[in-house]
């Protein structure tokens, strides 16, 4: 870790970008944004220059990830996210969850089928002053529709 040279012994006390930091945002993110349903918490930590990236496509801003978001929880009104796992590096942290929930809803664009689901995703975010600025969401979403078939 570099120190700053003006007092070599100090490191700040808020420091945006520590590896920790951004592991406790992510947790957070995915607690607050999925299983507390906390849009507050999408304006807080997605800004309008943030980027995502999915299989079925990309967004910017916080208005379009809420869009995309509402799709899911149309169809999966009771899903709840379980983070499995982090690794970090520097201003990445990938996240490893499991979604749990009952298709209740036509969000996917099929009618619901009632049926349980249980699928598993990684989610590469990217970090700058405290804030996600790039996001890479990936899961197998047409595995999931041939099982709501």
């Amino acid at each position: 870790m570099e120190q700053r040279k003006s007092d070599p012994g100090v490191v700040p006390d808020t420091d945006f970008g520590s590896q920790e930091t951004n592991r406790e945002r992510a947790v957070r993110w995915f607690r607050e944004v999925w299983n507390e349903r906390r849009t507050e918490t999408i304006d807080e930590l997605f800004p309008a220059h943030a980027i995502g990236h999915t299989e079925v496509s990309d967004f910017q801003g916080p208005a379009e990830f809420k869009s995309g978001r509402e799709a899911l929880l149309d169809a999966f009104p009771d899903m709840s996210v379980e983070v499995e796992g982090t690794a970090a590096d520097g201003d990445h942290l990938v996240v490893r969850w499991r979604v749990r929930g009952t298709h209740l809803g036509a969000g996917l664009g099929m009618p619901a089928t009632g049926r349980p689901v249980n699928f598993r995703g990684t989610t590469w975010l990217t970090f700058k002053n405290g804030v996600i600025v790039e996001s890479w969401g990936s899961w197998n979403l047409g595995r999931l529709l041939e099982s709501l078939r």
